[in-house]
This record gives structure tokens, sequence and C-alpha cells, in this order.
């Protein structure tokens, strides 16, 4: 063999052996690598556990409120209209658009002088009423005595006692004085009536007279609105009438306060008010109840300190107190889930995902008076596929490591 190699070399020469031995050099190379190549490990599969956030649920005793939107209107608005006809001799200084003026205030005058004649005349006929009915009286007097002495002779009926007696002629005097006195009584109502005054305690919303207008009866003088209270006008669901208190002899007529707020941010504020009446129907369009809410005072004309004047027309938001919940959970609106269920952490660790259901609701959250124990973990942190028993790891925060280590 050896001698076969030699001649092969010599014959080939090394340029023809040097190829050979890099291709089997090769080879043992390759063997070498496949067979020292690494072979991986096979590992268990790792359960990922989502890290949440959770509250601790404590039951409390909560006030409520039920939150409406509403108008103001006005509970007294009149339009003013003069009793008597005449010319305007004279207006009050505050007879203008925004003008105040308080029960029996005067606001304008109506020239009395027709009416100041009528009451003379009137006083003068009352005094001959008075001497007919005294001159009736005497002749009664000799009438008597004449009748005394027509029925000794001729006897006499009854009708003839009456007429013969002069009754008639009495009657129609005490009626003519009677008809006389109720005339004279009209014809001072009428003069005062020259005298125009405010009703009630009120404010100019608009004008409609002034100096030197001659006005008919029943002709507009001016609009009136009372300032003593204005009405705010509220639709209420009606699931929540039963916790609002309407007045009623039951409760003393009080019904249930409010919180009423205008505006918004820093320029809102609030007044207080109070039910004064449930409507006997609801609204034609949403079906809900409609509640009359009364303000005091609701221009602020006594001027207390801090107090903005509640305007006509205004829409405001309306707070009525709907009584206490006793005992109650409180969620937020985020950590209720679609289907009326709540996301909660076991001791164990795992989820729980439970039903509910809430007896009160407001914008921002939820009450529970079942379904959740004092003490239990509510997660507040959305899971993407949460499964009920999939595991939990509680997030804890750097401060609550700290407290807990010292």
């Amino acid at each position: 063999m050896t001698k076969q190699i030699m001649y092969y070399v010599k014959n080939i020469g090394l340029k023809g052996i040097v190829p050979i031995l890099i291709l089997v050099i090769a080879g043992f190379g390759a063997r070498a690598l496949i067979a020292s190549k690494p072979v991986a490990k096979k590992k268990a599969p790792v359960v990922s556990a989502p890290l949440v956030n959770v509250e601790i649920m404590k039951p409390q005793d909560l006030k409520i409120w039920t939150p409406v939107m509403g108008t103001v209107v006005a509970a007294r608005k009149i339009t003013l209209e003069p009793q008597v006809a005449g010319r305007v001799i004279s207006v009050s200084d505050s007879f203008i658009p925004g003008g105040y003026f308080k029960q029996g205030q005067e606001l304008l005058r109506i020239d009395p002088l027709d009416y100041e004649l009528a009451v003379k005349q009137q006083q003068s006929v009352v005094i001959t009423a008075e001497y007919n009915l005294k001159l009736e009286r005497g002749h009664q007097k000799v009438a008597g005595r004449e009748w005394k002495l027509l029925r000794k002779s001729s006897g006499g009926t009854l009708q003839e006692a009456d007429l013969a007696l002069r009754k008639p002629h009495l009657e129609k005097a005490e009626a003519d004085l009677d008809s006389s006195k109720a005339k004279l009584k009209q014809a001072r109502v009428n003069l005062s009536r020259t005298t125009v005054r405010v009703p009630f305690s009120a404010m100019v919303e608009s004008k409609n007279a002034d100096l030197g207008a001659n006005l008919g009866e029943q002709e507009a003088i001016a609009t009136l609105v009372g300032t003593d209270e204005f009405w705010v006008m509220v639709s209420v669901p009606v699931d929540r009438l039963d916790r609002l208190v309407i007045p009623s002899a039951a409760n003393g007529f009080k019904g249930s306060a409010a919180r009423i707020v205008s505006g918004s941010g820093e320029s809102s504020f609030e007044r207080e008010g109070q039910v004064l009446r449930l409507l006997p129907s609801l609204e034609s369009m949403g079906r809900m109840a409609r509640v009359i809410v009364v303000v005091k005072d609701p221009l602020n004309l006594k001027g207390e300190q801090g107090l903005r004047p509640l305007l006509l027309g205004s829409y405001i938001n309306v707070f009525i107190d709907s009584g206490t919940l006793k005992n109650v959970f409180t969620v937020s609106r985020g950590a209720y889930r679609d289907g009326n269920t709540l996301w909660v952490m076991k001791d164990s660790g795992v989820l729980e995902i439970r039903k509910v259901e809430p007896i009160w609701r407001d914008q921002d959250f939820i009450y529970l008076n079942s379904g959740l124990t004092d003490g239990e973990k509510l997660v507040i942190t959305d899971i993407s596929t949460p499964l009920q028993g999939m595991n939990l790891r509680e997030n804890v925060s750097e401060e609550v490591k700290d407290n807990s280590n010292g």
C-alpha cells in the first residue's frame, strides 16, 4: 500500500495530492461538527398572570342626590291693568323695566277728578234718600192713627191695613237708601282705583304706559314678575320619584331639599331650593315626571353676600336630595363591566367574574348593597381577555412596599 502511495506521489506529484488532502480533512471536520452540535432542551410553558390594580371595598353610608336639568320660570307673572279709565297724571320713578316695587307700593295715578265728582254727587243722593226715609216714617205715624179710627168704624182686611199703614212706601224708601249707599261705596272704590298699586312684591319686566297716556279699563299697563320666589321646572325619571319627598299633610308640606347650580367652572354658583309640587302628568316627549322646585329671593334683593341672581329662562342643573343609602359599596363606572359584572381578585390570586345588581347609579359611580363583602379586592385595571379563574398579580406601589418593610 505504501509502495502504491509512493508510486502515486512519484507519478502524480505534490500538486495532485494537496486537493485530495483538503477534501479528506474537510470531511473529517464536517463529521466532527455534526457530532458536537448543541441540543436544545425543552422547558415547561410559563403561564402569564396579568398585573392589576385593585381597590379594597368598604361599605359606608352615603348621601345621594338625583341630578336633573331644569328651566327657571316665574312663580307669579301678571299683566297689570287699570280698573278705571282716565289720563295718567303721575308715575313712580321705579316704573321702568327692571324697576322693583314692594307689595302695595304706588305704580301710577290716574286723574281722580271725575271720580271725586261722582262721589260728591252720590253723597247728595244718599242724603236725599235718608230724607225720604225719615219723611215716610213720619207719614207712617199719621197713617197708623187714621187706621185705628177707620178700623173701629168699618173694619178692614190685612191687605188694606198694609196699604193704609204705608208699608210698601216704607220698604221703597229703605231700598232707595240702601241702593244709594251702595252706589256711594262703588264711587269711593272707583276713586281709590285711580291709584294703581302693585299687588305683590314684583319687578317690571315690560312697560306699556307712561305719563299723560289715556288708559281704558283693562288696558295693559305693565308686565310684572314676582320677586319673592322663582320656580325651576325639572324633569325627573319616574323610577326616581320614590326617593323624593313631595310636600303633603303627612310630612308637614315640606319637600326634599335641592341644590341649584348655574354656570360652569369658576363662573358657576349654587343656590338652595326645595321641592314644591309634583305635576299630575308626564312630559309628552320624554315621558318623565315634572317637578317644581322653588327658590326663595331668587334675585338676591336682600343683598346676601356671595349670592348671585337667578335669571328667568336659565337652563340649569338641579340636584335633589334623595336620602341616604345605608351600608353600600361605591364602585367607579370604569370598574363596572359589560353585562352588569365586576372583576374580583380572590385571596388565592385568581379572578372571579361576578354579576351584580346596582341599587343606585349616578354619572360617576354605581352603588351596591349586595354582591360584595367588606375587604374584597375589586379589579380596576382592564384585562384584554378576562377568564374566570385566571391567575392575577396585584400591583403594589413602592410606597406600600417600603411601609410594609419598615
